[in-house]
């Protein structure tokens, strides 16, 4: 599942960027289980972790997902049963 999620998350980056939207971003991923990922991303970087907090080690479905680029726009993401929609 934590792969999954992973995959998910490169997307919703890539989608960002397609936007336009302009690195380092901040992501944070929230599972309706509790569990919860906050990472910055910088061009060229690992993600560096900011706060993280998994609820039997998995996210639940839905996923939201909020990513806030350096001038403050944002996008969300969810993901729903391995359908993702962006808004």
């Amino acid at each position: 599942m934590l792969e999954e999620i992973r995959e998910h998350l490169a997307e919703a980056m890539n989608h960002c960027i397609a936007l336009g939207m302009k690195p380092p971003f901040i992501l944070c991923a929230v599972s309706p289980n509790g569990s919860v990922i906050v990472m910055r991303f910088n061009e060229g970087r690992d993600p560096d972790p900011l706060a993280q907090h998994f609820e039997n080690d998995t996210f639940t479905m839905p996923i939201n997902i909020m990513v806030v680029d350096r001038s403050g726009e944002a996008a969300r993401v969810e993901i729903r049963a391995g359908k993702v929609s962006y808004q």
